[in-house]
């Protein structure tokens, strides 16, 4: 163990460890045969190599104890809702603002031309007035562009994807018919939900994390035992895939994709 080694319970770790990995159409599993085992023609992505190749000296192995799943797409939401309720809300617009129309007959100029869904503000100046007297057009400088009825954090453009991670070892190119993928968990990101973490998935390590109680309601172990650190011990040799379950409107991946990350540290 190297004398710069630092405690990091449960274990100690000599090197801090990050990898990242983006996850766009590398599909894994079939939802037809109900099955998360990766198929033939299928390539999950290498999120952490601990030395598959045998190829380095100061490689021991690791443990990784922190994984985030972050989507690479983002839409703004609505700033203000154009409604009964509000139509006469005073409002002063930057540049990328949105308006959510949600009933056009409110709107007082050029009614009948509005449709239910969401205006954003392309016009380089502030726009100032009441919500119900602006000009939705985008004809104009001070315009709007419509973005449709399901523009923002909808589950139309950000879908539920669910995401399986595998482990391998003792091989550089995994067969998945010889079963070297073996399952380790899988965790969904829910629809209009920016990023996971999937430290409530994760396997327990095998020793207790530092704690002052017990665990009695906390729904993470049972009453009376102690409560126990999450992550992936991998020895050396050992790889972590991850890929998208081929589900939903996600079939061919999810082209949007998200950026997948892993930290902890080598032995």
């Amino acid at each position: 163990m190297s004398s710069t080694s630092t405690n990091k319970q449960p274990l100690l770790v000599d090197r801090p460890l990050f990898d990242s990995v983006r996850v766009t159409t590398q599909t894994v599993g079939s939802q037809s045969s109900n099955t998360l085992f990766v198929q033939g023609g299928q390539a999950p992505a290498i999120l952490v190599d601990m030395d598959a190749a045998i190829s380095e000296d100061n490689n021991s192995g690791g443990v990784v104890d922190a994984i985030l799943i972050t989507r690479n797409n983002s839409y703004r939401t609505e700033d203000y809702t154009l409604n009964t309720a509000n139509k006469d809300t005073v409002v002063a617009l930057k540049s990328g603002m949105v308006v959510y129309m949600e009933d056009p007959t409110q709107a007082t100029v050029a009614s009948n031309s509005y449709k239910y869904g969401h205006y954003t503000y392309t016009g380089a100046a502030v726009l100032s007035g009441v919500l119900k007297g602006l000009n939705y057009s985008g004809a104009l400088t001070l315009g709007f562009n419509y973005e449709g009825t399901y523009y923002g954090n909808s589950a139309y453009n950000q879908p539920a994807v669910t995401y399986v991670f595998y482990q391998t070892r003792g091989t550089t190119t995994p067969i998945p018919a010889s079963g070297d993928y073996n399952i380790l968990f899988s965790k969904t990101v829910p629809a209009s939900t920016q990023s996971c973490d999937c430290s409530d998935v994760m396997p327990h390590l095998a020793a207790p994390g530092v704690h002052s109680a017990y665990a009695s309601t906390t729904g993470d172990s049972r009453a009376g035992l102690p409560i126990r650190n999450r992550g992936v011990y991998l020895e050396r040799g050992d790889r972590l895939y991850v890929g998208v379950f081929a589900e939903g409107p996600n079939t061919a991946g999810y082209a949007s994709g998200v950026n997948v990350t892993a930290q902890g540290g080598f032995f």
